[in-house]
């Protein structure tokens, strides 16, 4: 057990150059409705690590600087990172498109493992998201979304983690959080 922790610890904190230490890539896909700027600042440089990201616009919605389609990493890093920006009031529709390119952009990079930081302050009506809008995801949505997900990862030998982060409507939050899971 030991041995696994300091292999996650491993991903955003060792001195050694990232492609020294690893045999494999990994790809994080935030799926959230504010841009996973903290996870993706931690990567940014790092082309060991796949980081997507499908959030509100920043130019409606926090964290305003950071989430946009031109941020796609810098040096080694360049090109491992991918933002995908949504209008306000996404809804199924829109946001299946974005998981769609997502995973394709996942699986072209050629990764061994897959972490999604789940948020669930997409689903409708969350009082995070209100504000400016939200996007417009509901009940069987993420059921889509899980089972899109596993569209893409059918046959592939990548183990899925998924960490939940967020959503603050809390009488959908477990049933949305078992329907992407259960997807």
């Amino acid at each position: 057990m030991q041995e696994r922790l300091e292999s996650l610890t491993d991903i955003s904190t060792d001195s050694e150059p990232p492609n020294k230490k690893r045999k494999c890539r990994v790809a994080i896909l935030d799926i959230d409705y504010h841009c996973g700027n903290g996870t993706g600042s931690i990567f940014y440089r790092d082309p060991g690590i796949f980081f997507s990201s499908i959030h509100c616009d920043p130019g409606v919605e926090y964290p305003f600087n950071a989430g946009y389609a031109d941020q796609i990493g810098s040096e080694g890093g360049k090109g491992a990172t991918h933002h995908i920006p949504l209008a306000p009031g996404a809804t199924w529709e829109t946001y299946k498109i974005a998981i769609e390119k997502a995973m394709n952009a996942i699986l072209a990079y050629d990764v061994c493992g897959l972490v999604v930081s789940l948020g669930l302050d997409t689903y409708e009506g969350d009082s995070v998201a209100v504000n400016r809008g939200g996007f417009k995801l509901s009940g069987l949505d993420y059921l889509e979304i899980g089972k899109c997900m596993g569209k893409f990862m059918k046959g592939k030998n990548i183990p899925i983690v998924f960490v939940q982060e967020g959503g603050y409507k809390m009488d959908v939050v477990g049933e949305a959080a078992a329907h992407v899971v259960g997807g």
